[in-house]
């Protein structure tokens, strides 16, 4: 059993504090906003995570949550897992230099850095934390998946470590056991390569999600497959076909920023950064020409639009980023009425973020009278309406899927006029009763 602190209960830190608990550890969790942590006091998770709220719900004793960090010097591991958004010229750094300056009165303590830094932050570390050496300090990115964090914490693809050049390796050996009983491979670098292992990862996945949208456009133009192309060439195993689905853009906390923290560390260096550009431009320009699909369908104004999910991916309430509300705001600006669903984004939060979207409790509610229908998250439950009977209950029979969730045959015979990202459209086999 160990003892360790952990500082941020976000996606990462709460993540992190309940799957140890579960390991076995006693927590420490320190959270500064008094919402979450009433929330947490409570038993209730601030976030939508599948499995964490019934795994904090058995290991609720192991965790003792704090407003503040305790002035004393803690025994055992820190985490340190705040958020460092990006602001649109470079990462917030606020949180984290506000809790390392807040730990200063810890000099001896172990401290390892979960959250994301933009490349050169690192080597800054122990002066923040008023420090003359690296010798009880690391970094630990992390690589949890918003939907799947839990699994992701519990069966990783890798656990990496950055280390200075003085770290000891009874610090490194207290990390290590951190993630005691978790299989994955193990790899120790110096901490600007940590840094940037984990800003390239996510780029890396950015830019294939942008290619593959460039090629659902040429597919669109030419009137080919985009499945059928993707699956040809994902059988090249240099090419594989994991993050090759194309869709309406992606969104996030994590791809848009790590796209723009490379462009901003290269540009500091003098180096153009032509590529992680270009996949951010790509990102943008899919959404738009989504959007503009969608417009250009709409015949009648104001039409009316329903909207199928709002979160940026299944399985989660996170809303930052996504393609959905972009999609939903250009209607909107356009003068069209949107009614909206989704399984578990916060309605109070889509009204600030959209304000005149209309909020169903069920997602039969967005068919009524509806022009047309956009997919805008890949919720699997949508896969299972009833199709043509709600297909019946729009005024028009236009259906977006802006994540290719649907087969187009079986949408074709619900009456739909059916079109994909990338794929040939089309036409109702039988209209239905509608008009």
């Amino acid at each position: 059993m160990m003892e360790i602190t952990v500082v941020g209960a976000g996606y990462v830190g709460l993540v992190t504090a309940v799957c140890r608990a579960a390991s076995g550890d006693r927590i420490s969790l320190v959270e500064q906003s008094p919402e979450r942590v009433r929330s947490l006091e409570s038993g209730r998770i601030p976030i939508s995570e599948p499995g964490l709220a019934e795994l904090l719900d058995r290991h609720r004793s192991a965790i003792t949550i704090h407003d503040v960090l305790p002035a004393s010097e803690p025994r055992g591991l820190t985490f340190v897992a705040v958020g460092t958004p990006y602001d649109g010229g470079d990462s917030d750094l606020s949180q984290l230099l506000s809790a390392l300056d807040s730990m200063r009165a810890w000099p001896e303590s172990d401290v390892s850095i979960r959250s994301t830094l933009p490349p050169g932050v690192s080597r800054r570390l122990p002066g923040l934390l008023g420090r003359a050496d690296g010798r009880h300090l690391s970094t630990n990115p992390e690589f949890l998946r918003q939907g799947s964090a839990v699994h992701d914490f519990n069966h990783p693809s890798r656990i990496v470590f950055g280390r200075f050049p003085d770290t000891t390796s009874e610090h490194l050996s207290m990390v290590e056991a951190a993630y005691d009983g978790i299989e994955g491979p193990r790899l120790i670098v110096d901490v600007t390569s940590a840094e940037l292992i984990k800003n390239v990862s996510n780029a890396f996945l950015a830019l294939k999600l942008s290619f593959v949208n460039e090629v659902a456009g040429l597919a669109e133009e030419y009137e080919a497959d985009v499945d059928a192309i993707l699956q040809g060439i994902s059988f090249d195993p240099r090419i594989g076909s994991s993050y090759m689905h194309p869709g309406l853009g992606f969104g996030g906390s994590c791809l848009p920023k790590e796209l723009q923290v490379l462009a901003s560390a290269g540009r500091k260096q003098g180096l153009p950064m032509h590529v992680a550009r270009a996949a951010a431009l790509v990102n943008d320009e899919q959404q738009d020409r989504f959007a503009r699909t969608v417009l250009r369908s709409l015949n009648v104004t104001p039409s009316q639009v329903g909207l199928l999910g709002l979160s940026f991916k299944a399985h989660t309430d996170d809303m930052r980023g996504s393609p959905s509300v972009t999609v939903a705001k250009r209607l909107m600006a356009a003068g069209h009425a949107v009614s909206a669903f989704d399984p578990v984004a916060d309605h109070d939060h889509a009204r600030r973020l959209m304000p005149g979207l209309a909020l169903t409790e069920e997602p039969d509610d967005v068919f009524e009278g509806a022009d047309a229908i956009v997919i805008g998250t890949e919720w699997p439950q949508f896969r299972n309406l009833d199709w043509a009977g709600l297909r019946a209950r729009m005024r028009g029979a236009v259906l977006f899927d802006g994540r290719n969730l649907l087969d187009p045959s079986e949408m074709a015979s619900a009456g739909f006029f059916y079109a994909g990202v990338g794929r040939v459209a089309r036409r109702p086999i039988s209209v239905g009763t509608g008009s």
